[in-house]
Formats: C-alpha cells, sequence, structure tokens
C-alpha cells in the first residue's frame, strides 16, 4: 500500500529517535562493539563536505570493486565506505534498515527479519531484504547504492547513475522523498549475517595507511 508523508516537517527529528531506538536494538542483540556513532552528535556541514570530497576520490576504488550497477550492493558499498571513513580519521558506521522511497516500501525490511538473521545459525550468501548506508551521527546518511535505484526505477536523472548522497535525513526526505529508517546499527550485524566482518576491511585499511 502506497503511503503518504508530509514532505515539508522535518524529518531529522524522527530519523534520530530511530537511530537512538536502533542503538538500543543492536545492544539488545548483543552487539558490543562502540557504536562509533550517536543521533545526539552535532555534524556540520564542514564534515559532510570533507566527506564529499573524500569520497570524491575513493570513488574510482569502489568503482573497482563494484563494477557495474550499484543498486544492489549496498552491502559491499557501505562495507568499504565504512572501512575508508573510518581509516581517514571520521568517525562511521553501517545503518541497515529500510527506505521508503515516494511512498513505496523499497525493501521490505523489519526488525523482526533483522533478528532472525541475527538468531539464525544459516549465513545469507547473497543478497538479503535489507538496505544499507553509512552514518556519521546526528541525522547524516551517506548512501551509495540507492542513487542508481532511483534513476533505474524512480524516473531520477541520469547522473544519478554515479552519485553518492550525501546529507541529511530532512534533505533527503523533502527534497528527493526518502525515507530512511534506522532498524539496527553496527558491522556485527554483516559479520553475523552475511561475511566478511567490515572490521576486518577496515583493519587493513589501517596496516595499508601506516
Amino acid at each position: 500500500m502506497q503511503q503518504v508523508f508530509d514532505y515539508n516537517d522535518n524529518y531529522s527529528i524522527e530519523y534520530r529517535a530511530r537511530f537512538s531506538q536502533a542503538l538500543v536494538e543492536s545492544r539488545n542483540l548483543g552487539f558490543l562493539r562502540d557504536a562509533r556513532v550517536s543521533e545526539k552528535s552535532t555534524i556540520g556541514n564542514d564534515v559532510l563536505k570533507t566527506i564529499s570530497v573524500l569520497l570524491g576520490r575513493f570513488s574510482t576504488h569502489l568503482g573497482t570493486i563494484c563494477p557495474g550497477y550499484w543498486g544492489n550492493s549496498c552491502q559491499t558499498l557501505s562495507t568499504n565506505i565504512f572501512a575508508y571513513l573510518n581509516a581517514e580519521g571520521i568517525p562511521a558506521n553501517i545503518v541497515v534498515g529500510n527506505v521508503i522511497i515516494n511512498g513505496t516500501d523499497e525493501f521490505d525490511t523489519t526488525l523482526e527479519l533483522l533478528r532472525g538473521e541475527v538468531s539464525s545459525d544459516r549465513l545469507a550468501h547473497g543478497p538479503q531484504s535489507i538496505h544499507a548506508w553509512i552514518s556519521v551521527g546526528d541525522d547524516t546518511i551517506v548512501d551509495a547504492a540507492l542513487p542508481p535505484r532511483l534513476a533505474k526505477y524512480y524516473g531520477a536523472p541520469a547522473h544519478f547513475d554515479d552519485m553518492i548522497l550525501i546529507g541529511r535525513a530532512s534533505e533527503f526526505s523533502g527534497k528527493h522523498h526518502l525515507r530512511y529508517q534506522p532498524m539496527v546499527i553496527g558491522t556485527e550485524f554483516f559479520a553475523k549475517t552475511n561475511p566478511p566482518d567490515p572490521m576486518e576491511l577496515l583493519e587493513a585499511w589501517v596496516r595499508l595507511k601506516t
């Protein structure tokens, strides 16, 4: 069923509340690693500009590990962006959840589904009914996988094929009608359900820089 929202609202308020609850849920699932990010942080636009510059340089590398269409590669993309930003000194973490696009539930992700995957003895070894993006705290969102989907299925301009969304929840809601819904936060979700563990890649990036 198509959902109707007031896209003129300040969605960042709801996003932060969902983010806070996702941190609680992650602890309830037994995630023990440092969350690295908080909805209570104040992240200035200067940080987002720095991230834009860094990922502009990093996008060529992302293209080599994810050639072609990025719209089905949120795990690989978010894992690599997580590792790169942290190695560059910007605390970031992986957020797993759902996105409502112009009223359409794009990924059919539920908290019950995520809980079931974490508690299962079976690894996914393939696509999951989830979406993953990066947060550096506050209401921020960094997402490389969604723009190509917007171009392919929702009539977004062609340049969305090779762009990375970097901004805030309220901005994406008002401008693009995207309602990001955080449900679980942390690298342990992929480590437990669909390896490789993103922390292993971060450790590799840190070794590369030393």
